[in-house]
Order: structure tokens, then C-alpha cells, then sequence
């Protein structure tokens, strides 16, 4: 593999630190969220992060409106970090992706949880991973042996159909997320690395349990792909799932970050992938941890709630006479037969933004933004 240029953002850790606490702080309502979801009890949800922006910024990205998360994105986009110098080469992102997947038995790909790009270039890539011989996707969305319909990054309607997809492809879908928190008391580098021990724990019971010829996708948030110590916010080191994969099992891993350095996603193509090349040597500018590529991705443009969504198929919206012109509503469509969410949108007061769904069967509800039921029916659709 070529010579890495890496450099390491300071703010990594606070991001970190922020999701670490809020998640720990919040988990009987994050538990709650996917039930809570379903029966459109959207401003309780909304109230309880108010002040939380970058966990608010993730709500909202669950209830398909990733242009929301704007502002959020760009902080990790517009700083003096991402700049790059006028010798740098501009390439493919999967073309560099594709180029160094050769044999490597293990490649992790990170996202920054309240932007979907990741997601949509995962789920687009799944077939091409597949034929380069990926048989087992990981997500750190669900625990071990959960229901995985229940888990509260399964909410957002682009992980979803990513899952989905992976199974419809015959590729072997687990979860590896840690079953058992942390001490109580514990700080901030027993918190991460008591989690991340566990996630490469159960990833090494799969690869023990897999084929010798198994080849693995590690799907998971921000820095847990790196492949050496991070900083914490006290500058104190911590170890993370990628690194005791790397460092204690003795995995040899590919890992592609996503997450900082976003481009103003404006040419309509939430696909569009690049990464920087300078001679022989891959340059990671920007890059939030110890990783071997850099993958810079579009955010959704701020006026535009179906940059991503429109990758899930063609718009529906219901012609019904119960959609309430002066409030807000959420209009969501679930599979029946798995309770996987299709897609979901939250519409505000004056908008009627549709679904993007496949041909197939879904279960399609309205609700007000306090729960109350508008509008129920299970709907056949067909291309046209």
C-alpha cells in the first residue's frame, strides 16, 4: 500500500466525547425512539435534543430531512483543514477504493452520523463489494442477535435500505455493537475503549466463526475505524475498535474515512466521491484519524430534503384530503412483512415533500407531529 499522509483533527475528540456522553446520558429514550418513530410522536423526540445540536442534527437526518444537518456538516467541511495544495491530483474516490480492496480480508468504511453520504456510497457500492468478494457486512447500528428493526440508527431511511440491500445481495448481515456498558463512574477513555474492545471482540468471534476465504465490510461512525490510538479531551490517548482489530488481534485492515471535508453537494450527483493523490502517496487532508484513505463526500444542500433520498426509488405522495396545510406532519412507509422503515420524510407546515420508494408492498402512515394518526393504508406500487 502507498505511503498514507495523515493528519489528525483536534476537535475529533470533542465530537467524540459529545456523542459518547449524549448517548450514554440519553439511552432509554434513544431506545424508545424507533416505537416512538412509528407512531409519529415526533415533538416529543424533537424537545428532548433542543439543545444537543449535533445529536438534534442526527433526529433529523432519521426523519429524512439530512438538509437540516447543514450547518452541522459544514463544520467539519470549511475549516483551514481541508484545504489542499494547487499540486495535489484530484481521483476517483472508488477508483481509489477499488484500486487498493485486493486482498484485504477486512474493509472498514466510517460516517459522520448526521450526514447520509456514507450510507447512499456504501448501499451504491454493495454490488461491486460483493463481486470483489465481501461476503460478511458489520454495522455498529445493532448489537449481536438484536432485533435489528428496533435499533435506533436502522431508523434512517438510508441505513435501512443499506441493511436491506446487503441481505437481498445473499451477504451475510451482523451486528457488532458492545452488549455490556461500560462501569458506572467510568471516564472517557474507559468509556470508549471498555465499547470498542467489545465491537472488535464480536467482530473477531465472526471472522473465528466465518470461512477462511470469508471477506469482511466494517461499517461504523467516525473514529472507531482507526487504526492507531486517538487523542481524548484531555489529550490523553485511548484505543478504539480499529485500532485493537489492527494492534491486539493482529488484522491487517483497509480503512476509508468519510467523514470530514465534506463539498457542497450542488451538481445533483450524491453519489460523487474524490480523494487526493501526490506522486506515489495517497493525501489524506483533513482526515479525522489514523486511516489509510480519505473519502471526500457531498452533504445535502440546504434547500434540497431529497438529495440523498431520491437514490430509493421514484417520489409517492398519498392524494388524500386529510394532510393539514398549516402543520407539520410525518409521512412514513414501513415493509410489512420485515417492519424495516422505507423511507421517511418530515414535512413542515406548507410542504408536501414526498416518499421515495421501489415497486413492492408498504405500510404508509401520516401522523401529526404529536402522534395523532392522519392517514393508514398498505399500498401496492408498480413501475410505471
Amino acid at each position: 500500500m502507498e505511503l498514507t499522509i495523515k493528519k489528525i483533527i483536534p476537535f475529533l475528540s470533542l465530537a467524540l466525547s459529545l456523542s459518547v456522553s449524549t448517548l450514554q446520558a440519553q439511552e432509554n429514550m434513544f431506545d424508545a425512539i424507533p416505537k416512538m418513530l412509528r407512531n409519529g410522536e415526533v415533538s416529543t423526540i424533537l424537545a428532548e435534543f433542543s439543545d444537543q445540536p449535533q445529536t438534534l442534527a442526527q433526529i433529523y437526518v432519521n426523519m429524512g430531512r439530512p438538509d437540516k444537518a447543514h450547518n452541522m456538516i459544514q463544520r467539519f467541511s470549511k475549516a483551514g483543514y481541508c484545504n489542499v495544495e494547487p499540486e495535489f491530483e484530484k481521483v476517483s474516490g472508488k477508483g481509489l477504493a477499488e484500486e487498493l480492496l485486493a486482498d484485504q480480508k477486512i474493509v472498514m468504511i466510517n460516517e459522520n452520523h448526521f450526514n447520509p453520504a456514507a450510507r447512499a456510497v456504501a448501499l451504491s457500492w454493495l454490488p461491486w463489494l460483493k463481486a470483489q468478494g465481501i461476503t460478511h457486512v458489520g454495522f455498529e447500528a445493532f448489537e449481536p442477535d438484536a432485533k435489528q428493526t428496533e435499533a435506533f440508527y436502522i431508523q434512517e431511511p438510508m441505513m435501512s435500505n443499506l441493511v436491506q440491500e446487503a441481505t437481498k445481495l445473499g451477504l451475510n448481515v451482523f451486528g457488532y455493537e458492545a452488549e455490556t456498558p461500560a462501569p458506572k463512574g467510568a471516564g472517557f477513555v474507559e468509556r470508549f475503549e471498555f465499547r470498542d474492545k467489545q465491537q472488535a471482540e464480536n467482530i473477531v468471534s465472526r471472522i473465528d466463526d466465518a470461512p477462511a476465504d470469508a471477506r469482511f465490510l466494517i461499517f461504523a461512525g467516525w473514529g472507531h475505524i482507526a487504526e492507531a490510538p486517538l487523542t481524548g479531551p484531555n489529550l490523553e490517548p485511548y484505543r478504539v475498535m480499529g485500532d485493537f482489530l489492527n494492534n491486539r488481534y493482529g488484522y491487517e485492515t483497509l480503512s476509508i474515512d468519510t467523514t470530514a471535508c465534506s463539498f457542497e453537494g450542488r451538481n445533483k450527483d450524491p453519489l460523487a466521491t474524490y480523494a487526493y493523490r501526490h506522486d506515489d502517496n495517497i493525501i489524506n487532508v483533513g482526515s479525522v484519524q489514523n486511516v489509510d484513505i480519505q473519502l471526500r463526500l457531498p452533504m445535502a444542500p440546504a434547500d434540497d430534503p431529497s438529495y440523498f433520498r431520491q437514490l430509493l426509488g421514484e417520489p409517492y405522495l398519498p392524494n388524500i384530503d386529510k394532510w393539514p396545510e398549516n402543520a407539520s406532519v410525518i409521512l412514513q412507509a414501513y415493509h410489512p412483512e420485515t417492519e424495516f422503515p422505507a423511507d421517511r420524510v418530515l414535512s413542515e407546515a406548507g410542504q408536501k415533500l414526498p416518499l421515495y420508494l421501489n415497486s413492492g408492498s408498504y405500510h404508509v402512515t401520516l401522523h401529526d407531529l404529536d402522534g395523532n394518526l392522519l392517514w393508514d393504508k398498505r399500498i401496492n406500487l408498480r413501475k410505471k
